[in-house]
């Protein structure tokens, strides 16, 4: 029997624990973080920070990987940074709660925003100040680098019940089940604001709905942007490998400097 359909949790459902609980193990790829860590070493980075750094598996693995770097996980969510500062026990990473005003001026080497932290930034003014506060925080040459969905690529057509479902072990016991619905696009069609809702039933059969809203940018958005607010871009890639930027690339991964 299907569990009793729960009202939304939050439009923020980063601030839930139950989901927080959840989160590393749908989100279990290694591809994003080999390939931001590999960066980390190709720029000689000394000071990084992880911004929109959730649980913290990300900036935990860079201090590991590369001693003696200062390493700043910046996340608005306190359950996110509870989860990441239990992950780190010594207190080797530095841990903020807050957004991109949080990094202090001229103070570090190399910004990432990886999850596709940048299409959580659906207001335009809100994506440029948080740019501009990248540009102000980094020292001179330093790097910003993120990704976001390529809009060419579509992914939202593909999130559905049917394609997304997955089952998983749950950290405390037992098993829960996890799936993403489109419920509303908006704007423009080929690079649209898309809105959807996360579904997880718990071992217990609680049933959680989160919904979120991500902004898909058209590259020449996504550039324009950036040279708004001083930063020049360096490389673009398609895809985890490293291979070019294509029309219907999965991703477009980007590198800039101040």
């Amino acid at each position: 029997m299907q569990p009793a359909y729960a009202r939304p949790v939050s439009d923020k459902w980063t601030e839930d624990a139950r989901l927080v609980a959840t989160y590393d193990v749908e989100c279990a790829g290694r591809h994003d973080h080999d390939f931001y860590l590999e960066r980390i070493r190709s720029l000689g980075s000394r000071a990084v920070v992880d911004l929109g750094c959730g649980t913290g598996v990300f900036a935990t693995a860079a201090h590991t990987l590369y001693a003696g770097i200062d390493v700043v996980g910046v996340d608005p969510s306190p359950a996110m940074i509870d989860a990441a500062r239990a992950r780190d026990p010594f207190g080797k990473v530095t841990w903020l709660i807050g957004d991109s005003t949080a990094i202090p001026s001229d103070s570090v080497d190399l910004i990432v925003m990886m999850g596709h932290v940048a299409q959580y930034f659906v207001d335009d003014a809100e994506w440029i100040r948080t740019l501009a506060d990248c540009h102000r925080a980094l020292r001179p040459g330093g790097h910003l680098t993120f990704e976001v969905r390529n809009p060419g690529a579509r992914e939202w057509e593909c999130w559905t019940r049917s394609a997304t479902f997955e089952r998983f072990p749950h950290p405390d016991g037992g098993w829960f089940e996890s799936w993403t619905e489109v419920v509303d696009v908006a704007g423009d069609p080929e690079a649209p604001t898309e809105t959807h809702e996360g579904h997880t039933v718990l071992p217990s059969g609680e049933h959680l709905v989160a919904r979120e809203t991500l902004r898909f940018r058209r590259l020449g958005e996504i550039t324009s942007a950036l040279d708004a607010t001083g930063f020049v871009v360096e490389s673009l890639v398609g895809n985890w490998d490293g291979s070019p930027l294509l029309p219907t690339s999965p991703e477009c991964i980007v590198l800039a400097h101040r």
